[in-house]
């Protein structure tokens, strides 16, 4: 009796591994079981399925953060001393109404503007030591700034902005997407993507109006006045 009944749960175990909304009703018909005798029993196996899987099915199971961004700044002549000095090592110039230039090498990309603001884009696996070198790679390796205390400043400008954290379900999930709080939260939910049918994948960034908040109360902005005593000569 005792390996019939251990037979039975491996069965509905397995069944439920493969489909895990399964209701117990349907778990009778797949296995051959009568509802009327096995219902309870069967729910009580899914029970204990779903909270003491033997793989475990825990929040965090993170297997992959990609699509990292950041934004900083940079002296607001930065911008018309590189376009003076093209073909500059990584950088290109843009069609963009707002004259964006654009640096890439194998970290990722840096967009630059003319306020001042440089966008980040940090190639997977992204940290915020990989974002720093980046920035580097573009100002400072190749000469734009060569004032440590300037580099100084636009790295202490340096935020994050948004990246994609995935948690794998190894299940095949139907799509699904949650956008309620991304304007106020800055969180999309999205379930079964064509990128990651079997994960779950969660947008997270630092929303605009936060980031308002932070250049007001924080002065991010005085960052560029900060850097008026430190400009360097860049007419070289």
């Amino acid at each position: 009796m005792k390996g019939n009944t251990e037979t039975l749960t491996a069965q509905i175990k397995n069944e439920l591994d493969q489909n895990p909304l399964l209701t117990a009703k349907k778990l009778c018909i797949f296995i051959g079981l009568d509802y009327t005798h096995y219902g309870n029993y069967v729910n009580k196996v899914k029970s204990l399925w779903k909270y003491y899987h033997e793989k475990g099915r825990g929040s965090n199971c993170l297997s992959d953060v990609h699509c990292w961004r950041g934004f900083g700044y940079v002296p607001l002549d930065i911008q018309e001393h590189i376009q003076g000095h093209m073909p500059l090592e990584g950088w290109q110039t843009t069609r963009a109404r707002n004259r964006m230039l654009v640096f890439r090498d194998g970290l990722g990309r840096l967009e630059l503007f003319e306020t001042g603001r440089v966008n980040l884009y940090v190639r997977k696996p992204a940290t915020l030591g990989k974002a720093y070198q980046l920035f580097c790679n573009g100002f400072f390796k190749i000469g734009v700034i060569s004032d440590v205390k300037v580099l100084e400043v636009c790295l202490k400008s340096i935020r994050f902005k948004s990246a994609h954290a995935v948690f794998e379900t190894k299940q095949r999930l139907p799509p699904l997407t949650i956008n309620l709080f991304d304007k106020s939260n800055g969180i999309t939910i999205k379930v079964g993507d064509r990128s990651h049918p079997n994960s779950v994948e969660v947008i997270f960034s630092f929303v605009d109006w936060a980031e308002r908040l932070e250049r007001k109360f924080d002065g991010l902005f005085d960052l560029r006045e900060g850097f008026k005593p430190l400009r360097e000569d860049y007419s070289r």
